[in-house]
């Protein structure tokens, strides 16, 4: 359904109340006259409230769910009961309803939003990883004065490494750009 201002809403319901009917209220607005009808009565029930546009998503419980129901089952539509709740849209007690019919007392329970929660096996395998690559060589954590011989022979083992892949990249660059300049 499309959103409407508070403002337009109003303006339909004391079109309403100046003695015009459902039908010829929403013909002159525009609309479907159930619509009219709906805020009419969320109008008359709750005041303005009842007509305002929510600027949150309510969630509701379990047990809301459930008497909603019960009270449809006995007998009440969708539309004075959502009316009487002052629900949005009277098609939220239909999926209520539906979710109830298929699954039961668990249709009714509020639906966890956002990702699902990583596995605990898939966290700890990852937190190895991390750990492993973001934890620094022996010869790294300590000062020059206070490294041992064989941290010293690490970290120009390291050192050498570095410097022959900095070698090997830069070579592969200036060939690249020969490859270049001879297309």
């Amino acid at each position: 359904m499309a959103k409407y201002t508070t403002d337009f809403k109003l303006s339909v319901i004391a079109h309403y109340q100046s003695n015009h009917s459902y039908k010829r209220t929403a013909k002159h607005f525009g609309l479907d006259h159930k619509t009219v009808e709906l805020w009419v009565k969320l109008y008359q029930t709750h005041g303005i409230d009842g007509i305002q546009r929510r600027s949150t998503k309510a969630v509701y419980d379990t047990d809301f769910k459930l008497n909603a129901i019960k009270q449809l089952q006995n007998g009440k539509s969708l539309t004075q009961l959502s009316i009487e709740l002052n629900l949005p849209t009277p098609s939220l007690l239909s999926n209520w309803l539906k979710s109830y019919q298929t699954f039961g007392i668990m249709g009714l329970e509020p639906k966890p939003k956002g990702r699902k929660a990583m596995s605990n096996k898939h966290n700890a395998n990852q937190n190895k990883l991390t750990n492993k690559t973001t934890s620094k060589p022996s010869w790294q954590a300590k000062p020059d004065n206070e490294k041992s011989v064989d941290d010293l022979l690490a970290e120009l083992a390291y050192l050498r490494a570095e410097n022959d892949y900095l070698k090997k990249l830069d070579a592969l660059i200036r060939q690249k750009e020969q490859l270049k300049n001879k297309s």
